[in-house]
């Protein structure tokens, strides 16, 4: 057998780290005597009161649309439309009417899913509310609601598994995540709820390296498995969130790796190879669930591109942006308006760099990171280490997203980490770091909650709530308006195969200009989605080549309509007026 010092090192660390717990545990016992099984009602009533809390949180996230009972909801006949008619995709996927990557747009061009998010896992939640006989309007707000809901839990796991906390704080964390003002503000583009999933995701990571250190092969297999499939359904529902902890975990095992010392990066080698099996069948479930993704989304990227580096840097957070927290944030929406007045006058009230922190939670979470860095490894030197990687990578990749001048180092990224010329918004990372910084914060008030006044830690976590309320929800979408604007559209004609809108809807959206280059094609897409006809007509950030529906108020449009008819050999085309409700063949 090979004599392996360092492993030896490694297990007498173990061991030792294993007695100070039973040694605590054993002190604490003495306090009440013999240890006693915790008892059945005390669980029940810590269910209950985590229970609690995520329904107060979700509902106060929610708390507008509740409030008018759910007739205006997030989102907007632009990018709410878009996610619905995704959403109803799936509906009819699920129903045996269309293929998992056609959708009913873009009518007959192949893989059209992949010209924009996904949706999949709100999809999948959407058609069993719609199986229930609820209205797509209504059901694609509560998905949102059940994505936020998962979150409020996931974090809260994550905080008690992964970071340690006692179960106030985590509580407490799980609160900010769900109500956080950031992704409030941006709850219209729906697909970025699917931050919810991040603190899931990195439960099962944990668990995976949990169970790579233990070399319990089995609950590797479980924990890997569980990951893998999470993960390849977050590429398949919203590309950035998915992407964007797939770029801070990048971020956190390089640092480890340069931090950790040579005496454990030598155990995990071992442990890698030790593991070697086990991690082969995951790395082979990894390609074949992400295969479906790949087949789809890489196509189109070889189509169109992606993105121009210049375009995303444009939508790259600057420092101001780091306390953006918007005009209508409770206690910091007059000073924002100030600091934009005399900083920045050009800039709109509302932005997609709008992703700012509350100045609070940035302090505390500041605090954390310089006291995780300055605190000894000792005992407990492989989760200390764990955690400052975290820390130091959340602090790092935060800082390359930022852009002073027009300098930024995203650059690099842009170059050479796969899938990012696909990101456009890169301020949106701020979205994805709520939850590393408020875990972060959390940990920070945790460990030094005894070194402070009660009073004192009152206020701050009273201030921490408040600082997070935006009273500015962005609701636009009438529901009741558009469910009879939707049911008013007549069945199509006998024979008729696919349409095109010939007409607009009356009145203007989003300004002149707008109105008619997307109001019509993004309203067919639902309407072909939800009456189960396809479109030659849609609506994405990328569009397929040598498509130019556009302003159909322009005599053109009616010749573009038959050329790409003709291109394509479709036959019994039909017209749909929304300007009178009526179908010509």
């Amino acid at each position: 057998m090979t004599y392996r010092p360092y492993l030896v090192a490694e297990s007498a660390r173990t061991v030792l780290e294993s007695e100070n717990d039973n040694r605590s545990c054993e002190e604490a016992s003495s306090h009440v005597g013999t240890a006693r099984p915790v008892s059945s009602w005390f669980v029940t009533y810590r269910v209950v009161a985590v229970a609690a809390l995520g329904i107060l949180s979700v509902a106060f996230f929610f708390r507008y649309q509740i409030a008018n009972g759910f007739t205006f909801l997030a989102g907007d006949r632009y990018d709410g439309f878009i996610e619905l008619a995704i959403l109803e995709h799936w509906y009819n996927v699920l129903r045996g009417f269309s293929h998992w990557s056609q959708t009913n747009y873009f009518y007959p061009v192949a893989g059209t899913l992949g010209y924009n998010d996904g949706y999949f896992l709100y999809g999948m939640i959407h058609s069993l509310f719609r199986s229930w006989g609820i209205d797509p309007f209504l059901s694609g707000e509560l998905v949102n609601v059940l994505v936020r809901s998962i979150g409020f839990f996931a974090f809260y796991i994550a905080g008690v598994r992964i970071f340690q906390l006692d179960r106030p704080w985590a509580l407490l964390g799980a609160a900010l995540f769900t109500i956080s003002n950031n992704i409030f503000i941006h709850m219209l583009h729906a697909q970025l709820l699917s931050v919810s999933f991040a603190p899931l995701l990195a439960v099962f990571a944990h668990g995976v390296l949990t169970a790579l250190a233990a070399g319990d092969r089995r609950a590797l297999l479980l924990w890997g498995g569980a990951f893998n499939c999470l993960f390849a359904a977050c590429l398949m529902t919203g590309f950035y969130m998915a992407w964007f902890f797939a770029f801070l975990a990048s971020g956190t095992m390089l640092i480890w790796i340069i931090i950790a010392g040579k005496e454990r990066r030598r155990a995990f080698l071992y442990r890698l190879r030790d593991q070697a099996l086990p991690l082969a069948v995951l790395l082979c479930m990894a390609i074949v669930v992400n295969v479906p993704f790949i087949s789809v989304y890489l196509p189109k990227a070889a189509e169109t591109g992606m993105h121009a580096y210049q375009e995303a840097l444009g939508y790259s957070p600057s420092l101001l942006d780091l306390v953006h927290v918007g005009d209508n944030n409770l206690l910091y929406g007059q000073l924002q308006r100030s600091l934009n007045r005399y900083f920045r006058p050009d800039l709109p009230a509302f932005s997609e760099r709008t992703t700012g922190f509350p100045p609070l939670v940035l302090l505390v979470f500041a605090c954390g990171v310089v006291s995780l860095g300055l605190r000894n490894s000792s005992p407990v030197g492989d989760k200390a280490t764990a955690l400052r990687a975290l820390a130091l990578a959340t602090v790092l990749t935060w800082a390359v997203t930022l852009h002073i001048r027009h300098f930024s180092l995203y650059e690099f990224v842009y170059l050479v980490f796969p899938g990012a010329k696909a990101i456009r918004v890169i301020a949106r990372y701020q979205i994805f770091l709520a939850a590393p910084v408020i875990a972060f914060a959390m940990l920070c008030l945790s460990e030094n909650v005894k070194r402070m006044a009660k009073p004192l830690v009152a206020v701050l976590c009273v201030l921490l709530v408040i600082e997070e309320i935006n009273v500015g929800p962005p609701l636009s979408l009438n529901r009741l308006r558009e469910l009879a604007w939707l049911e008013a559209v007549p069945p199509p004609p006998a024979g008729c195969r696919a349409f095109f809108v010939s007409a607009a809807r009356p009145g203007t959206y989003m300004g002149a200009a707008l109105t008619g280059l997307i109001s019509h094609n993004i309203d067919a897409m639902l309407i072909a989605e939800t009456k189960g006809l396809p479109t030659i007509n849609g609506s994405s950030t990328f569009m397929p080549p040598g498509w130019y529906l556009e302003k159909p108020s322009q005599p053109a449009y009616q010749e573009l309509v038959g050329s790409y008819a003709a291109r394509y050999n479709i036959g019994h085309l039909c017209a749909l007026n929304l300007q009178t409700d009526s179908w010509t063949r």
